[in-house]
């Protein structure tokens, strides 16, 4: 397994979080850290603008040489389903 991407974001109240994305056979695992908390969030869906950040966080890991081809396609085709 590869190591997770993660970023820092605000939540919908505007308060910082830790977003972290991990792939494995074919699932995309989302977790969330809220600012101030010690427990990672598992069960919050991602919304459609977090799965277009992934998107273009792959895009640009592949630009510098990182071999996440896989992973984007599968993040693309969950993006295609959300959409209709």
């Amino acid at each position: 397994m590869r190591r997770p991407i993660g970023w820092v974001d605000k939540d919908d109240e505007g308060g910082r979080r830790e977003v972290r994305v991990s792939f494995h056979a074919d699932k995309v695992k989302w977790q969330f850290l809220p600012a101030g908390s010690d427990k990672w969030d598992y069960d919050t869906p991602p919304t459609e603008a977090l799965w277009q950040e992934l998107e273009v966080k792959l895009q640009q890991l592949i630009q510098r040489g990182h071999l996440f081809q896989g992973e984007l396609e599968l993040v693309k085709r969950r993006g295609k389903a959300l959409r209709k």
